[in-house]
């Protein structure tokens, strides 16, 4: 698949891929995504630091929030009917209830997982296969900023072969 008409922020990220933490959420990569996000500190759980980090790093002001269910509620996002190429896919985890979770970009799926490209996924930046249901993580929805034009809802089908085994979200 080619990301050609993929968003901005979404090519971003793809080149921080490989890009790893030090021991406890800290690092001299984390402090980069934690001055470009506007939010969080070092030790936090960064995953939707960097999220935010790959908007403004666009020009797209993100929630400024250190948390993963930051985008449900923020008024810059609007909720998405489904997935699109880029779209921040928000998961709950523990339960729908916890109010903590996990935030990446859409990059596509299987039967039963969203492949997410996001930040502090196995204490990195990767493409990691999440749950779209599960007893500690499911997905919450989708969002867009709403400053961009709305994108065309698709599914992205995951090419044979691809990784269909979950790491450790931290």
């Amino acid at each position: 698949m080619t990301f050609d008409l993929a968003p901005a922020w979404f090519k971003w990220a793809l080149h921080e891929i490989g890009t790893r933490e030090e021991t406890g959420n800290r690092g001299a990569a984390i402090r980069r995504y934690i001055a470009l996000a506007h939010a969080g500190v070092e030790g936090d759980p960064w995953c939707a630091i960097f999220a935010n980090a790959a908007l403004e790093a666009n020009g797209i002001h993100g929630t400024r929030s250190a948390s993963s269910q930051s985008f449900r509620n923020d008024p810059n996002f609007v909720s998405l009917a489904g997935p699109s190429l880029g779209a921040i896919v928000v998961f709950w985890r523990n339960s729908p209830q916890s109010g903590v979770g996990h935030v990446g970009f859409y990059r596509g799926e299987s039967s039963g997982y969203v492949y997410t490209l996001g930040g502090n996924e196995g204490d990195m930046v990767q493409i990691e296969p999440l749950p779209k249901s599960g007893r500690t993580l499911g997905l919450r929805g989708y969002y867009w900023p709403k400053s961009v034009p709305l994108p065309a809802i698709a599914a992205i089908a995951m090419p044979q072969g691809a990784p269909a085994q979950k790491v450790s979200v931290t």
